[in-house]
């Protein structure tokens, strides 16, 4: 399985990332998931159809299994999506709980999903698909959907600019203003985290929340 990176160049017209960026919270409104029907709206903008997801055991493969890299996906997708055991306004924040109890970037140094990264950098993701027998849909998934152009903004534009602390700083021109908020919930990462998780599993991708909060 190979990632091939193919950005291409975006000039005034928006592409689906555009549409993906969640909305600002309202204020005093209650934070809830995504919800089927708007993942299967983002879907059929994204892949074309709705279809396009592991099989049970393909998926149970993946997350089920007992490596370390299995537990760290199960870590990273609990993290970042609204569930039992996660509060609904820290997850609108991108924010999750580190193991000193502080609440920080999902995305921030020594979290599970930076950890997943290396997983993919190192070839551990790849190996764990080819094993689980899910290289052809994470095949097209890498170079025939928007995902390896909204990882790499995300990487680009939010992860290298802060690392440590996974923070986004978007600035509007037109006020001469800054916000800086969590990677989790840019546009960027939003997008390429609903498209894997989608990939796993319908379910999992509905779980996301349904805005962000920008805190500072």
């Amino acid at each position: 399985m190979h990632l091939l990176l193919m950005l291409p160049l975006v000039i005034g017209c928006p592409t689906p990332i555009d549409y993906m960026e969640p909305p600002i919270c309202a204020p005093n409104s209650q934070i809830t998931t995504l919800g089927k029907e708007k993942t299967y709206q983002f879907a059929k903008m994204l892949f074309g159809n709705v279809n396009k997801h592991l099989d049970t055991t393909q998926r149970e493969c993946i997350l089920q299994g007992p490596a370390e890299i299995n537990k760290v996906i199960r870590t990273c997708i609990e993290d970042l999506t609204i569930n039992k055991d996660t509060i609904p306004h820290k997850v609108a924040q991108g924010l999750a709980e580190n193991q000193e109890g502080a609440w920080v970037s999902a995305c921030a140094e020594n979290m599970p999903c930076i950890e997943f990264n290396q997983f993919v950098y190192n070839q551990s993701f790849t190996e764990l698909v080819e094993s689980c027998n899910a290289t052809e849909i994470f095949d097209w998934l890498f170079n025939q959907t928007h995902f390896i152009e909204s990882s790499w903004y995300g990487v680009k534009y939010c992860q290298m600019i802060d690392p440590v602390r996974c923070m986004y700083r978007e600035k509007d021109t037109c006020l001469n203003t800054e916000r800086v908020y969590a990677c989790a919930v840019s546009k960027w990462i939003y997008a390429s985290n609903f498209m894997l998780f989608y990939i796993l599993a319908p379910e999992i991708a509905s779980r996301l929340p349904n805005c962000r909060i920008i805190p500072y």
